[in-house]
C-alpha cells in the first residue's frame, strides 16, 4: 500500500495499527487504522477518517476540536502552528514509537512467511542461534491465514457405488493436449486408457486429436486379444474427444456402453 501526497510523491506503508496518546491534560486520545510510513517527516491525521468514524472536526481561533456526533462531547485535540494544526500530545515521538512496535509485529509475520510459515517458537530459537534475523521479539501477534487454510481438511469423495468385477468391464479414458512444444516425433497429444478392475494403464501419443478413435480401436484389439475378454463399457468426460458418429456407431455394433461424466471429474479416470 502507498500514500499519495500533494506533490505526487508516493510513500510505502510498512505497517498499520492502533495508537493511544496519553496526554497530561485530558483523557487519552486513541487513533485507529494508523499507518506507519517511514518516508514521511510529519505525522498526519486524516480529517476525513475522523468524520467517517462519527466525529465532527471544528477549527476555530487557532484551536482544533473533536466532537462526537452521538454524544455531543467536545475535546480539544490540537493548536495551530503557522499553517498547520498540531496535535496536543505530551510526546510527539509517541506516534513513531507505537508505530515502530506495530512495524516489529509486521516484521515478525514477514519472517514467519519468509521461512516457509515456520512456527514462531522455532523462529525465536533461530533468532538466538543465527546472526541474520532482526533483533527484538518475533512473536505471533495474529492468526496466520495461510497456516489456517493449510490445516483445513478437504472432505473425501464418496465411495463409488459401482466397481468393475472383471477385467475390461469398464475402461476409463481421457485426452491430454495440445502441448505447446511437440515431441521429437511431432506428437502434441496423448490418450490414456485405464482399466477399472486392474488399474492398468495404456497410453498412446498422437499428432492430432482426431486420432483418438483409431487409437481406441488399436487398444481394443490389443487388450481383448490378450485377455480373452470384451470391453463392456467406456467412460469419458464430455470433453469432445468422442463426438463423431463413426465412433457412436462403432460402440453400438461392438456392444460397448458409452458412459459420459462431467469434465474434470476425478471419477472419470477411476481415481476416486
Amino acid at each position: 500500500m502507498c500514500i499519495d501526497m500533494g506533490d505526487d510523491g508516493k510513500y510505502h506503508v510498512s505497517s498499520e495499527g492502533t495508537v493511544v496518546f496519553h496526554r497530561e491534560h485530558g483523557t487519552p486520545l486513541t487513533l485507529t487504522d494508523v499507518k506507519y510510513v517511514p518516508g514521511l517527516k510529519k505525522n498526519l491525521v486524516s480529517v476525513a477518517m475522523l468524520e467517517d468514524k462519527g466525529y465532527d472536526v471544528v477549527f476555530s481561533k487557532g484551536k482544533a476540536f473533536l466532537r462526537h456526533i452521538a454524544t455531543s462531547q467536545f475535546k480539544r485535540i490540537g493548536i495551530r502552528v503557522k499553517n498547520l494544526y498540531k496535535l496536543e500530545i505530551d510526546d510527539c515521538a509517541a506516534l513513531s514509537s507505537k508505530a515502530e512496535l506495530v512495524q516489529s509485529q509486521d516484521i515478525s509475520e514477514f519472517w514467519h512467511r519468509r521461512l516457509g510459515h515456520l512456527h514462531h517458537v522455532v523462529l525465536k530459537i533461530m533468532q538466538q542461534i543465527s546472526t541474520r534475523l532482526p533483533k527484538g521479539k518475533l512473536e505471533q501477534v495474529d492468526t496466520c491465514k495461510g497456516c489456517t487454510l493449510d490445516k483445513y481438511a478437504k472432505s473425501s469423495f464418496h465411495d463409488r457405488d459401482s466397481r468393475a468385477e472383471v477385467i475390461l468391464q469398464r475402461v476409463h479414458t481421457d485426452v491430454c493436449g495440445p502441448f505447446s512444444t511437440a515431441s521429437a516425433t511431432k506428437q502434441r497429444y496423448y490418450v490414456i486408457f485405464n482399466d477399472d478392475f486392474s488399474w492398468k494403464c495404456w497410453i498412446y501419443f498422437m499428432q492430432k486429436k482426431d486420432q483418438t478413435f483409431s487409437n481406441f480401436c488399436e487398444f481394443k484389439a490389443l487388450v481383448e486379444k490378450e485377455s480373452g475378454k470384451k470391453i463392456m463399457a467406456l467412460r469419458s468426460d464430455d470433453g469432445g474427444e468422442y463426438v463423431s458418429q463413426e465412433f457412436k456407431d462403432f460402440c453400438t455394433v461392438e456392444g460397448i456402453k458409452w458412459e459420459l461424466m462431467e469434465p474434470h471429474n476425478p471419477q472419470q479416470n477411476g481415481v476416486a
